[in-house]
């Protein structure tokens, strides 16, 4: 939750200390596919009881589409459950649901620039539906962390293409 928490308040403090981030268009125009050590994370979401529904479908509708554009590529997103009458020890907690997201980046300076997504990706109408889609999941979640993964991973991979840092003007 401090994560994620921490995460919505840098936004914000960068809207406040750019504000044509938040008063205009910030188009963006990437640059040439960056090499890198890929990477995965996986985040650990301990979350309100009975939301996991709500909580994925944001993720989906809102938040994930905004990542692919960032270059990041979903695995998948996991609830913990236990299944029924099975061998394994009881799993599921009665307070809260507790969920994983995979997520892969071509770098860890990737991971870092979708940290930024306005600066990586623009701050039009599918940033906006992110920030409403990670405002919306940081209320239903109680707690979360992240960690890094490192090493062989599938050929399919995400890509990372800088922004170039170029000012554009709307055309009379």
């Amino acid at each position: 939750m401090k994560t994620l928490l921490a995460l919505l308040v840098a936004c914000l403090a960068l809207q406040a200390q750019n504000p044509r981030l938040a008063a205009s268009p910030h188009p963006v125009r990437n640059d040439v596919a960056q090499p890198g050590r890929e990477i995965a994370t996986i985040r650990y979401f301990r979350i309100k009881k009975g939301t996991f529904e709500v909580f994925l479908r944001t993720s989906q509708e809102d938040i994930w589409p905004f990542f692919d554009k960032m270059g990041a590529r979903v695995i998948g997103m996991w609830k913990v459950f236990d299944p029924a009458g099975g061998e394994a020890p009881k799993r599921e907690n009665k307070d809260y649901d507790e969920v994983y997201l995979t997520m892969r980046y071509a770098s860890i300076e990737h991971w870092k620039a979708t940290r930024d997504g306005a600066q990586l990706a623009g701050n039009g109408p599918d940033w906006e539906r992110c920030q409403k889609g990670l405002a919306l999941r940081q209320s239903l979640t109680l707690a979360t962390n992240v960690i890094f993964l490192e090493r062989a991973m599938a050929t399919n991979g995400p890509f990372y293409m800088p922004w170039l840092k170029e000012n554009y003007e709307p055309r009379p």
